[in-house]
């Protein structure tokens, strides 16, 4: 071999030794919080009692044009699909397909595990209300007031949660989409460590305002390193009271497939208001 050739063959070398450091560095980053994740779908809590135009801005609005993002309907007030179905509920959910931005999900309160009107038959029966009430329209259901144990106590909701989460991808086909609102960073993965069946495809791991005290602040929110172990999809993220698109640059440096960035922070539950559509 020439001098020449070893001198080439070095600087090949140590070109491979570089790439190989460059793409180690670029895994690292992909797995740490500073990486941006596009963020074109949502996960909209539209609670507005049917308002058609709140509906239409959210429906015709929302990102995923491929028909990827989800709008929380919540019929009955507070927590429930209501005693029956409603006319005006089913006139906004239908339109809102012709979009084809977003899928409508229906609002279940859970209570954290506590039982009684939201024992599991309780809930069950909430479920299969939504599907009847507007058949066809319902492409999953977003369960609120989930914790990790019941609260006071040390007992696990793990079994709970995922009985709740097969009833709906067992009895439903292709409409089953689950979604388990923490609203903040679970102690374990044990809702998406189980069979597929018995897990949530979306977990909301943030829900409070952007940046008011008291109020779970986003700002003061740190994103659990276990999550970025599984895709960003699997996780959620809900703002609300941002005054400006500040909130959006933020979250897309976080390991998040979803997010709903609100302009105001009503009441508890928060009510729909205008959503930063850039998000």
């Amino acid at each position: 071999m020439t001098r020449r050739s070893k001198q080439s063959c070095g600087i090949a070398g140590t070109l491979f030794l570089a790439a190989l450091g460059a793409l180690a560095i670029a895994e690292w980053w992909a797995n740490s919080a500073g990486t941006a994740t596009p963020h074109r779908d949502q996960l909209i809590p539209l609670y507005d009692n049917a308002n058609p135009a709140d509906w239409q801005t959210a429906c015709s609005q929302s990102n995923g044009a491929r028909g990827g993002s989800y709008i929380i309907a919540n019929a009955f007030p507070g927590d429930r699909p209501g005693p029956g179905p409603v006319q005006a509920w089913s006139n906004v959910i239908k339109h809102c397909y012709q979009y084809r931005r977003a899928s409508v999900i229906g609002y279940v309160w859970t209570n954290y595990g506590r039982g009684g009107s939201t024992s599991i038959p309780g809930i069950e029966q909430q479920i299969r209300a939504w599907y009847s009430y507007y058949p066809g329209e319902i492409a999953g259901i977003f369960f609120d007031g989930v914790s990790d144990t019941a609260p006071s106590t040390t007992t696990s909701n793990k079994a709970f949660y995922q009985t709740l989460a097969s009833y709906v991808h067992t009895h439903e086909g292709d409409n089953n989409k689950v979604v388990f609102n923490l609203g903040n960073n679970p102690g374990s993965n044990w809702m998406l460590a189980s069979s597929s069946v018995r897990n949530a495809d979306i977990v909301v791991t943030f829900e409070g305002s952007y940046n008011t005290p008291g109020s779970n602040p986003y700002t003061a929110w740190t994103q659990a390193r276990w999550e970025y172990a599984y895709p960003a999809t699997d996780f959620a993220a809900i703002v609300y009271n941002a005054p400006d698109a500040t909130a959006c640059t933020s979250l897309a440096h976080q390991h998040l497939g979803y997010v709903y960035v609100g302009t105001k922070y009503d009441t508890l539950p928060p009510f729909w208001h205008t959503f930063l559509s850039a998000c």
